[in-house]
């Protein structure tokens, strides 16, 4: 009999992490009754039935849960990225390793339309005044040249996998134009005015008035956007991170808002997280931060397991399995 372990945020200390509901996994074993389904619902059950599992579905597996899973064959993960369980030991061994891409294309672009419009269209800083018991129209009306809109203007997407094509979607049905990077070309979505390689990315930055980053983190993006990347924005423009923290330098960014290089940023993601409550970021007038939500979405479960139990279907007959990841590349 297959034995399924499932641990989510109370095993894994991810305080805040939507757990995953019993109920649910008492469904999970009525439709596979060829399985035992496990909910391991603290750190000390989390090891004890990683000792004899052959699949976990986790939000997180670290190099000691590996140690321990002697059995292991696929591990799912919850998440799109997977550079977090890509260890050493993971990757040199026979482990599978899939991830929950689909899951959050749709919350993720919808979060970074709302930032987008947000910045342009200056409701932070309403919002700020609203919040003091100000009127403030007539210091909305001075700044009027700064103002944006979205239509008509140019949408740089990093990383065109599910999100970045989510993105790219409802930005050219506002009427943007849409160019992208992606480091393997293929055919040109129909939603993509411009598709560039890798090697496109400064042509991207000078092009773009919105520039929305949706890679993953692997050695070729950590450190991407640095001065160099950053100098070559428009100083009307924006930029947005949805993919992970350490693609930008964080440093470097905080001097480029500050000092005018760019307009402002709306990042879901940063370089530490939890964001140190001193870091500069959180006092910049120009600077949207969500403490990485932007996948968040009702039904959580439901469109979850929309992605994994198609998946333990096929490893049940033996078939390959959707979503899996390159554990050298990183995605």
């Amino acid at each position: 009999m297959t034995k399924v372990c499932i641990s989510f945020a109370a095993a894994s200390g991810l305080a805040g992490f939507p757990d995953f509901p019993p109920a649910v996994a008492q469904q999970l074993q009525a439709e596979f009754p060829q399985t035992k389904i496990v909910l391991a619902t603290t750190p000390e059950q989390r090891k004890a039935e990683l000792v004899d599992t052959d699949v976990v579905y986790a939000v997180r597996f670290s190099p000691e849960d590996f140690a321990v899973a002697k059995q292991l064959k696929w591990l799912q993960l919850s998440s799109a990225g997977a550079t977090h369980v890509l260890f050493p030991e993971m990757i040199e061994s026979n482990v599978t390793v899939t991830n929950s891409r689909g899951l959050y294309g749709v919350p993720i672009a919808e979060h970074v339309i709302g930032m987008m419009i947000m910045l342009a269209r200056k409701l932070h800083e309403a919002y700020r005044y609203q919040l003091e018991g100000k009127w403030p129209r007539k210091e909305m009306f001075a700044r009027y040249p700064s103002f944006s809109e979205l239509h008509g203007r140019t949408a740089g997407v990093i990383g065109l996998g599910d999100i970045g094509l989510a993105v790219a979607e409802r930005a050219k049905a506002l009427g943007m134009r849409v160019i992208a990077t992606k480091r393997t070309l293929n055919a040109r979505p129909p939603c993509i005015d411009e598709l560039l390689g890798t090697d496109g990315l400064p042509q991207l930055l000078r092009d773009s008035d919105f520039v929305i980053i949706a890679a993953p983190l692997t050695p070729e993006t950590q450190g991407l956007i640095g001065e160099k990347e950053l100098r070559l924005m428009k100083p009307t423009a924006y930029i947005f991170n949805v993919g992970r923290g350490a693609i930008i330098q964080e440093a470097v960014l905080i001097r480029a808002l500050k000092e005018g290089w760019i307009a402002g940023a709306g990042l879901d993601v940063t370089e530490v997280e939890p964001l140190p409550l001193d870091s500069e970021l959180i006092g910049l007038p120009n600077v949207i931060l969500t403490p990485h939500y932007s996948g968040l979405r009702s039904c959580y479960w439901d469109h979850a397991l929309a992605i994994f139990k198609p998946n333990l279907a096929k490893f049940l007959r033996g078939e390959p399995l959707d979503n899996v990841v390159d554990k050298r590349a990183g995605y």
